[in-house]
């Protein structure tokens, strides 16, 4: 990570908790990045497995949070986003990986589009039965541009393919540590009024999805449903300005995640029925996106 004047700074923020050795993975990915002008934070959430001795080191900067201090992820990222210096800040998750290419792309994109927000690709990492299954999925064409709406109806990425001007994050009130779910969609949704997301339209990111990793906050069922009550009362006059399809629109996104979630968290018959619910709802809009995506996946590649 060799400084230079010639190249605006990036923070790369990572967040950990009681992952040591996932959390040196993600460090190594960071360290071997190919854009030059990178500052490196870890912000440890009260971790008790040896993180703070190796942490303490390594070269990157090193915020401690007691146990007494602890506030959940939110409130890490948000130290994290006051100590950095970068003009833009990217986050990591402590079980995630970036590729190396990832800041070099992502930053050219954002400079060319003079927008603040910019993501990219993922390959999952599915451990399952003892074995490592890996699955690329890339961004959805029809959320290329204007999201001030279309947020509402759909999440377009996840934190660890974030890459956004610190400013910004300012600018809108941080990350609200009120929430310990769908974080970064509801960032996304206040981001998402100012200006056009824009993305890269490969895998840059590695997300690893471990089911019984207990850690797992995706594993929570009833408080993720907690955390979409709250999302939707802090932004009802959004929502309330959709049209009545737009808002089943909206549904269809809660009970596909609700699924997921559900199947995660072992409740057999809650997943079953979720399944057929959303199976029935998002069958029309699945066959209008299909056909609205080839229309938009042809116009990217006439850009």
């Amino acid at each position: 990570m060799a400084m230079t004047s010639e190249k605006l700074l990036v923070s790369a923020i990572i967040t950990t908790h009681n992952r040591k050795e996932l959390l040196k993975r993600a460090v190594e990915s960071v360290v071997e990045q190919t854009y030059p002008n990178i500052e490196l934070i870890v912000v440890d959430d009260a971790s008790t497995d040896g993180t703070k001795e190796y942490c303490e080191k390594q070269q990157f900067q090193y915020i401690y949070i007691s146990r007494e201090e602890s506030r959940g992820g939110n409130y890490a990222r948000n130290l994290g986003i006051k100590m950095a210096k970068g003009e833009y800040v990217a986050f990591l998750d402590d079980d995630d990986y970036w590729f190396p290419s990832k800041i070099e792309k992502q930053v050219a994109l954002v400079e060319s589009k003079n927008c603040e927000l910019v993501h990219c690709g993922r390959r999952l990492e599915i451990i399952k039965d003892g074995k490592v299954i890996y699955q690329d999925l890339l961004p959805d064409s029809l959320h290329y541009g204007d999201m001030h709406k279309k947020i509402l109806l759909k999440i377009c990425t996840t934190t660890t393919n974030i890459l956004v001007k610190r400013q910004a994050l300012f600018d809108i009130g941080l990350f609200d540590e009120n929430l310990r779910f769908w974080q970064e969609y509801e960032l996304t949704i206040r981001l998402a009024q100012r200006k056009p997301f824009y993305f890269v339209n490969e895998p840059l990111s590695v997300y690893r999805v471990d089911c019984k990793d207990s850690q797992r906050l995706t594993n929570k069922y009833y408080e993720w449903k907690k955390a979409v009550r709250y999302i939707r009362n802090k932004h009802a006059g959004l929502y309330g300005n959709l049209h009545w399809l737009e808002r089943i629109q909206v549904h269809v996104l809660i009970w596909g995640d609700a699924m997921s979630r559900a199947k995660s968290a072992g409740l057999t018959g809650k997943y079953v029925m979720l399944c057929l619910v959303w199976f029935i709802t998002s069958l029309p809009f699945r066959v209008i996106d299909k056909v609205r995506r080839i229309i938009a996946g042809r116009r990217m590649g006439n850009m």
